[in-house]
């Protein structure tokens, strides 16, 4: 059940989401050491990881937009990957109202905030695309799905 968006028959788009999820999360663990240590490098490090991890997403989010229009799938799996697609769009404008509210002041308590909920918005965001890969075999060349359940 693979989309267009490969390389080599490797779907692009899961290979792309873990720097953006990386620098995402980053951010939110030097607002953790900020609150720890009140050190001004740490806000500024967060800042910076939220700009990568928004470029990031919207490369990623260009290929996951490639499968989401290719790959064969059920009603199921395509309500899945709808909701999936609504939320990460959502994290990353959470993420860029965050970033806009920090370039000013990078310690912005809003700013801050907004980056803890893009995280968890994100984290949902990523169960819904393990279920579409796990559960539903998106993205799963049908070949290596078949053999896969031969040996169960």
């Amino acid at each position: 059940m693979q989309g267009k968006a490969t390389i080599g028959g490797h779907p692009i788009h899961p290979m792309l989401v873990p720097l953006p999820i990386g620098f995402f999360v980053g951010a939110l663990i030097c607002d953790i050491i900020l609150a720890f240590t009140h050190n001004p490098f740490w806000p500024q490090v967060s800042v910076v990881l939220l700009g990568f991890g928004i470029v990031g997403a919207l490369l990623a989010a260009l290929f996951g937009f490639v499968d989401y229009g290719t790959a064969p799938m059920s009603a199921e799996a395509k309500a899945t990957a709808t909701r999936h697609m609504a939320l990460n769009l959502l994290a990353v404008v959470i993420f860029a109202v965050a970033f806009w509210l920090r370039l000013g002041d990078n310690v912005s308590t809003i700013g801050i905030i907004l980056t803890v909920v893009g995280v968890v918005v994100l984290g949902i965001s990523g169960y819904l695309g393990g279920h579409l890969a796990y559960h539903f075999g998106v993205g799963v060349e049908q070949s290596v799905a078949e053999s896969s359940a031969r040996l169960r």
